[in-house]
């Protein structure tokens, strides 16, 4: 096999490899998973009140299959997350600034208090 012809195969593989790490979220699904940084961001809501949501940073974007396809998210490189578990969300902020690999069931933004196109309620989350 020439070097050219190497080239492109390899070049063909990860291609390939990149696209098939693209595959969407589901709203179905209770134990997705995604791993970005964590930050707190300063937002408002519809009414201008001040609110501090965890905002996950993905090092490449991320897609969501809802029920709905209406809410579904073609691409994005933000997760709002929050925790309705007590446990899990007094964790939350020791994480901030860190890269973090957190898990939970995922919808789409469909309030003014969700602050990224996927809204993730997290089960566990991890320093990676």
């Amino acid at each position: 096999m020439s070097l050219r012809r190497g080239l492109v195969w390899a070049g063909l593989a990860l291609a390939l490899t990149a696209t098939s790490a693209l595959a969407c979220m589901s709203d179905q699904s209770k134990q997705e998973i995604a791993e970005g940084k964590l930050a707190i961001a300063s937002k408002r809501d519809a009414a201008g009140r001040p609110e501090k949501p965890y905002i996950l940073t993905l090092p490449s974007p991320a897609c969501l299959t809802a029920t709905d396809p209406a809410d579904s998210v073609k691409s994005t490189r933000t997760i709002h997350i929050f925790s309705s578990q007590d446990k899990v969300h007094a964790q939350i902020a020791k994480f901030v600034g860190k890269t973090v690999l957190v898990r939970g069931q995922a919808f789409a933004a469909h309030t003014a208090h969700h602050h990224a196109p996927i809204v993730m309620d997290i089960s566990q989350i991890d320093s990676r």
